[in-house]
């Protein structure tokens, strides 16, 4: 997609360059960090996270923790942020 939209893009590999917990609050800052979890990561599941409530500023620490916690891509630009190949917001985000 970013050869398709001939766009530049700034990669993170969360395992070699974990997000902290203070970057990751900056970068969900107004929105809910657990919109961010993904639930089908073998992460997840191994943490007995299914079923489980969590508070924000948990999900936010264990996603420093345990940077497989975090849906991937996650593509910020303009404010926004896209996570998950959800192909046409992100063709949207970045045109």
């Amino acid at each position: 997609m970013r050869d398709e939209l001939q766009v530049e893009l700034d990669e993170r590999d969360y395992s070699k360059q974990p997000l902290g917990a203070a970057e990751l609050k900056l970068l969900f800052a107004g929105r809910d960090p657990r919109d961010f979890l993904n639930p089908k990561s073998p992460a997840f599941k191994a943490l007995g996270l299914k079923g489980r409530k969590l508070a924000a500023a948990e999900a936010l620490e264990l996603m420093a923790r345990e940077p497989n916690l975090i849906k991937r891509p996650l593509v910020a630009a303009g404010g926004e942020i896209v996570a998950g190949f959800d192909r046409e917001r992100l063709r949207a985000l970045l045109s």
